[in-house]
């Protein structure tokens, strides 16, 4: 009479660590890793790490950055959108099919105003 013993594969809650995982593009780890590696060649000290090399460069960021990349980050969807939006502020509410309509419209468009 042998009893089976089976245990259930018991999951470990993960330790705090004070580091996490981002995900990045192949050629932007590498680039960093170059960096890295430039600032690294030295004789004495410790080795700058990821996390020290952003610390030095976010306070870098200014409100240009940020505006350059939330225009790069807009899809064409969006631009119109907001150019939508605009016009509908300037000029009192009208259909999206309707402004897109002016838009389309070449002889409308010379006529139409703000754009």
């Amino acid at each position: 009479m042998e009893q089976s013993t089976k245990t259930k594969g018991t999951k470990t809650k993960p330790q705090n660590s004070p580091t996490v995982g981002l995900r990045l593009r192949r050629e932007t780890k590498k680039r960093i890793q170059l960096e890295l590696a430039k600032i690294n060649k030295k004789d004495f000290g410790k080795k700058v790490r990821v996390d020290e090399l952003f610390g030095l460069l976010f306070p870098m960021l200014n409100e240009t950055h940020v505006k350059s990349l939330q225009e790069h980050s807009m899809t064409n969807s969006d631009r119109l959108e907001l150019q939508y939006r605009d016009y509908v502020k300037k000029f009192g509410a009208i259909s999206k099919d309707e402004f897109l309509g002016r838009l389309l419209g070449a002889t409308a468009a010379a006529s139409m105003p703000g754009i």
